[in-house]
């Protein structure tokens, strides 16, 4: 598959997250550095597109989507950095909503002939409609900057896929963002259920998953029990990736979800609805009903991770008795190995000053080495998006679990579409995955439904342009 490499080093990195995994005891994450005022430092004498360039003193406006305990968290790394840093750089982390809000007020400025902030918070797709007006930094320019960039090692150390996942086709496969953290689609699963009914763990393939599935269905014999669906974009892009395919072309600059993969990863879904193996839950998230066992399967987020726990240890307490043994594992999958959908906002720097381009990518490398990452994994509850930082990772985050068994997955990488369009385009994938369920024939529905994507993609280019 275009998005996802299967190397050897990549099965290196593998191994090693999973020893740091098992292993009982482990470095903890290293104390924060005083915080002491540091004295601009004079840049270096440098090579390449930002030779000579200074940064010293720039103040680089960051907007952001993090709030609550989070926003409390990253602002003592902020203050850490803005308190230390050699070139007496200083983040300004300004909180502007959500990612819509965020994507709002850059296309606001962009109309305006205004500049956005210098450091942004947004998805893929979000890079693709901004460089249109030519907004972001190709951040291959820093990357790979003889000076101020990353050194081969340095780069190795993040999953490829991450680092892939912002190289866009569209143009040029500038690198358009950079990846802070990641989280991942994943399969919540009930280990005691699991055991009570016969079975020794977790489902690797669809046929065990299914067979789980409809166990703990007929156990409960109410119509729960199960798998409750997950009917949005992103568990489209799972189980399709699961069954060894893909919703973008092999190009990337279009959709197909009218793949075999798809089909047969939409067939076998109905008909585990059919069965009465799976069912659909709307009431808001499905993690109070996997707790109450009325699901030994859900889908969803690995940020999730934390609210899961909640509610196990909330009914085990309501029924006096020991919580439920539960985690996470790879979508069921057709393939070798698992191929996991991970997704998340990128930073993004856009075209200021030099001088603030720097400064802003300066912040960039220290907010992604491994100890902040490590840091920031445990603050945020976000993957990080290097493997080394899982050599800082505290006891608390190596004793927890579910958590541990989203890292092992991290290497089995795959992401959606980066296209200007799929904001609409997600939408009318849910739509189509509900009408399959409901009996609309899967052929037709996923031809329309490419078709529309496309048409989408190109209406949209057009206007944009």
């Amino acid at each position: 598959m275009r998005k996802y490499m299967w190397l050897t080093t990549l099965l290196l990195i593998g191994v090693l997250a999973l020893s740091a995994c098992a292993a009982p005891t482990a470095p903890s994450a290293p104390a924060a550095a005083p915080v002491s005022e540091a004295p601009a430092a004079e840049a270096p004498t440098a090579e390449g597109a930002y030779a000579g360039v200074d940064p010293s003193g720039q103040t680089v406006v960051w907007w952001h989507q993090h709030s609550g305990s989070r926003e409390e968290r990253l602002k003592t790394l902020i203050e850490e950095f803005n308190t230390t840093n050699e070139f007496g750089i200083t983040i300004d982390a300004q909180n502007q909503g959500g990612y819509d809000q965020i994507r709002d007020k850059v296309n606001s400025s962009i109309a305006a002939g205004e500049l956005p902030a210098a450091l942004l918070v947004g998805y893929q797709n979000d890079q693709s409609f901004y460089q249109l007006n030519d907004t972001l930094v190709d951040l291959n320019l820093l990357m790979n900057d003889p000076t101020w960039g990353l050194s081969a090692e340095e780069i190795a150390d993040f999953y490829p896929a991450f680092l892939e996942q912002s190289v866009n086709p569209l143009f040029n496969n500038q690198r358009l963002g950079f990846p802070p953290n990641r989280s991942m689609e994943v399969l919540y699963y009930n280990q005691t259920w699991l055991e009570e009914l016969g079975f020794s763990g977790p489902p690797t393939t669809p046929e065990e998953f299914k067979e789980m599935a409809c166990a703990a269905a007929a156990a409960n014999g109410d119509g729960t029990g199960g798998y409750i669906l997950r009917d949005d974009a992103s568990a489209v892009a799972s189980w399709t990736f699961a069954f060894g395919g893909d919703v973008l072309t092999e190009d990337g600059t279009g959709y197909v979800y009218n793949s075999p993969a798809t089909i047969e990863a939409m067939t076998f879904l109905k008909g585990m609805y059919d069965e009465g193996c799976a069912y659909f839950f709307t009431e808001g998230f499905p993690n109070p009903q996997f707790a109450a066992r009325k699901a030994i399967f859900t889908q969803g987020s690995t940020s999730g991770i934390p609210f899961y726990a909640g509610d196990v240890a909330k009914v085990a307490e309501e029924q006096s008795r020991e919580p439920d043994v539960w985690g996470v594992t790879a979508i069921p999958h057709t393939t070798p190995d698992p191929v996991q959908n991970i997704y998340g906002g990128d930073v993004m720097i856009t075209k200021t000053t030099p001088e603030q381009e720097l400064a802003a990518w300066i912040f960039v490398k220290w907010f992604t080495s491994p100890q902040i990452q490590a840091r920031w994994a445990e603050m945020s509850g976000y993957f990080p998006t290097r493997a080394s930082a899982s050599e800082f990772f505290s006891e608390k985050l190596l004793q927890n679990t579910p958590w541990q068994q989203g890292v092992a997955l991290l290497p089995y990488s795959a992401y959606e579409p980066q296209l200007i369009s799929y904001t609409a385009v997600r939408d009318a994938a849910t739509k189509a995955f509900n009408e399959i369920m409901q009996g609309a024939d899967i052929q037709t529905t996923l031809d329309n439904l490419t078709a529309f994507a496309n048409e989408q993609e190109a209406m949209m280019m057009a206007e944009a342009q």
